[in-house]
């Protein structure tokens, strides 16, 4: 499990309601990157229309906060 107060710090700048471009830039990846965690490590998103989405900084902190688990 990854350090509750690490993922706080890195998730301060972010808006409650973030986008994709927003959530990549954070993390340091590409637009696709987030998107291939919505759909293959269960990071949720809130969709709008189709191609429209926006993460919750509740579901990211425990995205992150769980994302190791799985390796494991």
């Amino acid at each position: 499990m990854n350090s509750q107060e690490a993922v706080e710090d890195i998730l301060s700048p972010l808006p409650e309601l973030a986008t994709t471009e927003e959530v990549a830039d954070l993390m340091r990846v590409k637009q696709q990157t987030v998107l291939k965690w919505t759909k293959d490590h269960g990071l949720k998103c809130i969709t709008v229309g189709a191609r429209v989405r926006r993460f919750r900084k509740k579901d990211l902190r425990e995205f992150l906060l769980n994302s190791d688990e799985a390796g494991e």
